[in-house]
């Protein structure tokens, strides 16, 4: 009688419910291609999650840890503290213990083979047509561009400007002028660790 009940009230579930049915199967489905081992494991991990849920932590338990509304003010003491490079320079003197940079040297045409070649520039001529021209890699030319200078010397050349070039043997641009009739010459020069300097 009790089992009957019980399937005339599962049956009116699903009839008010459908898609809790419909959610239901598919985890019943899902359960059953678990492996076995899995099948018999899921209950209890189950069970031993919900137990660790309701059972108090130990701060909640412990009156004396339990927050207070209460202020409490707390002293603060601030000392200075230096790591031991620091208290090294410190010992030595006034002097930052920062090192001084190291100045990098800018090779000189007149130590290195190469020729010089010059170009006038002409109405219509593009600084990149001119660096293939003399086969210089746009590299160098877009590491030229990036040097910081008071002007755009090399992306902003005029007719009748000479750009000369200084090009070793070993095909590296070594130096580059630009020199024009009415200021003094614009400098680009090469420095050991393969970076243009503007002079």
């Amino acid at each position: 009688m009790g089992s009957n009940a019980l399937y005339s009230l599962i049956e009116k579930t699903k009839l008010l419910f459908p898609s809790l049915t419909k959610r239901v199967s598919m985890l019943r489905n899902a359960f059953k291609s678990l492996p076995r081992l899995h099948r018999k494991l899921l209950p209890i991990l189950s069970l031993i999650v919900i137990v660790l849920l309701l059972i108090p932590s130990t701060d909640t338990m412990n009156p004396s840890n339990a927050s207070t509304n209460e202020r409490k003010s707390i002293t603060l003491t601030i000392a200075p503290t230096q790591n031991v490079a620091n208290k090294a320079g410190l010992e030595q003197g006034p002097t930052s213990n920062t090192p001084q940079p190291v100045a990098i040297k800018v090779l000189d045409p007149e130590n290195i083979d190469g020729e010089w070649r010059a170009h006038v520039i002409r109405k219509g001529d593009s600084v990149y047509r001119i660096f293939r021209q003399y086969d210089i890699p746009s590299a160098v030319l877009h590491a030229l561009i990036a040097v910081p200078t008071p002007q755009r010397y090399i992306t902003q050349v005029q007719p009748g400007q000479v750009m000369s070039f200084y090009i070793s043997t070993a095909g590296k641009l070594i130096q580059l002028r630009i020199t024009d009739a009415d200021s003094a010459p614009t400098l680009f020069a090469l420095r050991e660790d393969g970076s243009y300097i503007y002079r």
